[in-house]
């Protein structure tokens, strides 16, 4: 059996409880965590009626204890760690001059920092073993900007990056680095956030910007793409004989990345701002003197 531990798991629609299913059906050992267990109580559920090696663990990311306690809970039931997928993440909608302070900073903190702990108290286990896999669910906002999502563009090109680095660093072991770059799929996770209550100050000179923003970025999520396809793709990347560094699943995410590379900075801009309806943003404003 092979060993696997996904964070970000409390959504029946999410990518987590999608990973989780599908590796279990694959014949993994899987843990999946949560930072309220109760929320997968459907899922373990599941596992037993399907047969399945899964359990729910309860898990708060952002706690460097309970990283290095969920991967002991693992290796203690199966003697090994073969892949972790740091699929955990939370939204961000706004522009960056009105984002709260405390949002923008509990943004990189789960997104980034967390993934960065994990991945940390993981690598010895595999180091030990002689191999493991690191996978990381990132975004397209990790390969081109987003505006209204500055933040969260942040914390994706820094797993990006993190990513890109980290595997040159540890392909000696036998331990590889994927990243899993999902564009528009429907999850649920930003029609959650829809009122960005704690996300941005109200009343500002973006108030207009941030109402498109929320609204354009939950109106792609819905007409989005089937998530078991993000789900299929972490599968091929934990179990493919040759694990490529990069992965774009679906049609949307491809399509991006070739339509970002064939244009200049200055025609990706207008195009983004004009698939986004807010093509008038880009006029600058004139100040009466």
């Amino acid at each position: 059996m092979t060993t696997a531990i996904v964070t970000g798991c409390s959504r029946p629609t999410g990518f987590g409880q999608l990973i989780s299913k599908t590796l279990a059906r694959a014949g993994f050992d899987v843990f999946s965590t949560m930072r309220n267990a109760e929320r997968g109580e459907d899922l373990a559920k599941w596992g037993f009626q399907e047969g399945l090696s899964l359990t729910v663990l309860e898990h708060d990311v952002t706690q460097p204890v309970q990283n290095r306690r969920v991967i002991e809970k693992a290796v203690q039931a199966t003697n090994r760690l073969d892949v972790v997928v740091n699929n955990v993440g939370m939204s961000s909608f706004g522009a960056l001059e009105a984002l709260h302070n405390d949002h923008l900073r509990h943004v990189m903190e789960t997104n980034f920092f967390a993934a960065v702990d994990l991945t940390r108290a993981a690598l010895p286990v595999m180091r030990s073993q002689g191999g493991g896999r690191i996978l990381f669910v990132t975004s397209m906002a990790g390969a081109t900007g987003i505006p209204g999502e500055s933040i969260y563009c942040a914390s994706k090109f820094a797993l990006e990056g993190l990513a890109e680095a980290l595997a040159m660093e540890t392909a000696r072991f036998g331990i590889s680095v994927s990243t899993i770059r999902p564009a528009f799929f429907n999850t649920g996770m930003s029609a959650h956030n829809t009122d960005a209550s704690g996300f941005f100050e109200r009343g500002t000179v973006y108030d207009a910007f941030n109402e498109r923003v929320v609204s354009s970025t939950s109106e792609g999520e819905l007409s989005g793409e089937d998530p078991q396809l993000v789900a299929d793709t972490v599968l091929e990347a934990a179990t493919a004989s040759e694990p490529k560094l990069r992965y774009y699943p679906g049609e949307g995410a491809p399509q991006i990345q070739q339509a970002r590379s064939s244009m200049s900075d200055e025609e990706w801009r207008g195009y983004v701002m004009n698939e986004l309806g807010m093509s008038d943003w880009l006029q600058q404003q004139r100040l009466e003197r």
